[in-house]
């Protein structure tokens, strides 16, 4: 019986590229063109050899970049050309001969995502006398390979391929390009080369000026001055991060710290932006002039897990920080004396925040100013250091508080105990607390006084006391902890993340038929959530002594108005901050309610035919409802006045001897 063989039909590259992302931006544009000249590199190493740096050429041409009709770029080296055995590989998809060379055997391909039309041009080698090939190629063709009979354009050895007709979905971004930032783009894109390889004489023309040299106006540019090596743990093992470091004068196209990622001699993906870690986008030198500092990553676990299109490495994002927090840290050593000077100017501004706000000096626990800033992020400005000494303020004052209430187990010394705790607080913190215990005994009493009749003999609105716990129509992003009063409803919840007063969920105004401003934001309500978006609260303020509610009528009911205030939150999935940004409610788990009006009859019965019971307190109703997952809390301005006291009353006691 005779064995049946068969052979491998080739790859479908048209599929290929349509499951290929090219971004729409000016490194996704000259992806070709960098291709281009990667292929010319290999071509110029495989004729000359060890002399490839000195007797190497790639003359890059363009013109009409900004018109999408007639753009066209031109890319021609001297390199071995495009021989039998090289034409071989082109034909190729994936092509053992390119991953020789670092390649992918798929860059010539990917070409097809910016432009419609390419052409291939090349003289070479051959018995008995140099040949040539010129032909159009097309993988939208069934036969892709299109020869013309015409002479390459240029007499010397080598290879030209020509790329003109961009598709459509580029034309917008052609429009904007700049001679510079292409230039430079395509300087830093083979900043690898500068820095451990070699570069040939590449030169760049637009139209019919003079060409210029990339290689010599990068080569002076990009110089080593750092280089090491550190080890990640990758899928299990430990693989070796080779990284380089350069400093450059800040321009236009190079704007901020970064780290690249390379690959195949080339870089791949975008620059991850350093400004974040190390504090600034760029460094100022000795005259004053800004400069910023380029890492350079390359690992043998980036060739092995390059992908195909040559756009990222298959990395999990957790690898890719960890290598970037790595480079940063070793940034920071190398720049310490920059480091320095941000350390320095955050601590300036945080000593001029504390002396506006000296309560916060308690969250310091002791530490210096420099010592606290040293280790906290190098870009938090004065409010992220206010933020974060607010909640560890918090944290102590919660401490004092167990200690307070320890001491109130023991009726008979508590004075005592109570003097002994603030004594124990050194006197620049206790000057911070007397003052800031002062202004929540003066925030009591107002409240105290809004809830009363006025000259008129009517209450105040409940506006009145919604402005003292939190400004309407506000949001935590331009209100901060200072500058409310949360504290009287509940201490933790002047800690969330992000807090809404009287704001619709889109963030702009009511608009006609907008139930959620009618029923939530608009109606005296407050809507805050954690920074996972697992927790919702919802405060709502009625006027006091009112007493006109009704059950199930939601203009009327407290409770309805709380469960559909919470419905439409959950529902819209997210919050329009004031400055544009969004807040996003994620995976709601916990729900809790609060609604503070006095505990008027119709209230009352409103609470009990929604099955609230006050058992374990007669000045508060709860009740968990168990469709909605909230539980919900309802209480008098009076219960919120005097809970708001016992929680200072030991300070007051202490401070001036109420």
């Amino acid at each position: 019986m005779t064995a049946e063989t068969d052979t491998l039909v080739k790859p479908d590259m048209v599929a290929v590229l349509q499951r290929t992302h090219v971004s729409k931006d000016l490194h996704g544009f000259l992806l070709p063109t960098l291709e281009a000249v990667s292929n010319a590199m290999h071509g110029i190493e495989a004729r000359f050899r060890d002399d490839a740096r000195k007797q190497g050429t790639i003359e890059i041409a363009m013109s009409s970049i900004n018109d999408p009709q007639h753009l066209m770029i031109s890319i021609t080296d001297n390199g071995i050309g495009l021989d039998d055995g090289n034409y071989r590989s082109f034909k190729t998809p994936f092509s053992g001969h390119k991953l020789q060379q670092n390649g992918r055997g798929f860059g010539r391909f990917i070409a097809f995502k910016v432009f419609n039309r390419i052409l291939y041009s090349s003289r070479f080698e051959a018995l008995p006398a140099p040949d040539r090939r010129t032909f159009r190629f097309d993988i939208h063709r069934e036969d892709e390979l299109i020869y013309h009979d015409g002479e390459p354009d240029f007499a010397h050895l080598g290879l030209r391929v020509d790329y003109d007709e961009p598709r459509p979905e580029w034309h917008e971004l052609i429009a904007t390009l700049d001679e510079s930032d292409i230039a430079d783009h395509i300087g830093s894109h083979f900043l690898p080369h500068f820095l451990y390889r070699w570069l040939p004489e590449i030169t760049i023309r637009f139209d019919d000026a003079e060409a210029s040299s990339i290689t010599a106006h990068f080569k002076n540019i990009f110089v080593q001055s750092e280089l090491g090596s550190f080890d990640v743990q990758i899928d299990g093992k430990a693989e070796t991060i080779d990284y380089s470091l350069t400093k450059v004068p800040r321009t236009r196209s190079f704007k901020n710290h970064s780290l690249l990622f390379a690959a195949g001699d080339r870089i791949v993906g975008n620059p991850r932006d350093l400004t974040n870690l190390l504090g600034q986008p760029a460094f100022m030198d000795d005259q004053d002039k800004p400069y910023i500092v380029i890492g350079v990553v390359r690992s043998d676990a980036f060739e092995t897990r390059l992908n195909d299109a040559r756009t990222g490495i298959n990395i999990s994002p957790a690898i890719i920080e960890e290598i970037v927090g790595a480079v940063g840290d070793i940034i920071q050593s190398t720049e310490k004396s920059q480091i320095d000077k941000i350390k320095t100017t955050q601590s300036r501004d945080l000593e001029t925040a504390l002396q506006e706000n000296p309560i916060l000096r308690i969250g310091l626990k002791g530490q210096s100013i420099s010592s606290y800033v040293a280790g906290k992020p190098n870009n938090w400005k004065a409010q992220q250091f206010v933020s974060d000494l607010a909640i560890e303020r918090y944290r102590v004052s919660r401490d004092l508080t167990k200690a307070i209430t320890s001491a109130a187990n023991d009726p008979d010394n508590y004075m005592t105990n109570i003097k002994d705790i603030v004594d124990k607080i050194d006197a620049s913190n206790k000057e911070a607390l007397a003052e800031y215990v002062v202004h929540r005994k003066k925030v009591i009493e107002l409240i105290e006084a809004a809830r009363k009749y006025g000259s008129s003999g009517t209450h105040a609105p409940e506006d009145t006391i919604h402005d003292l716990v939190f400004h309407r129509f506000s949001d935590s992003v331009d209100t901060d902890y200072f500058e409310h009063n949360l504290w009287l409803v509940d201490d933790a919840l002047a800690f969330l993340p992000y807090i809404s007063s009287d704001r619709a969920m889109h963030g702009k105004g009511r608009k006609k038929g907008d139930k959620i401003a009618d029923l939530a934001f608009f109606d005296d309500s407050l809507v805050l959530g954690d920074n996972d978006g697992t927790t919702i609260t919802i405060i709502e303020f009625k006027r006091p002594s009112r007493d006109d509610y009704r059950f199930g009528d939601v203009k009327h009911d407290p409770v309805m108005q709380v469960i559909e205030t919470l419905k439409d939150a959950t529902m819209a999935g997210g919050i329009a901050r004031t400055d544009g940004s969004h807040f996003a409610f994620r995976g709601v788990v916990r729900r809790f309610g609060y609604i503070v009006a006095d505990l008027k009859p119709s209230l009352v019965n409103v609470l009990r035919n929604h099955d609230f019971k006050n058992d374990w307190n007669p000045d508060i109703y709860v009740r968990y409802r168990d469709n909605e997952q909230i539980f919900i809390q309802a209480m008098g301005y009076d219960t919120l006045i005097a809970h708001a006291k016992k929680r200072n009353q030991a300070f007051f006691s202490v401070l001036f001897g109420d």
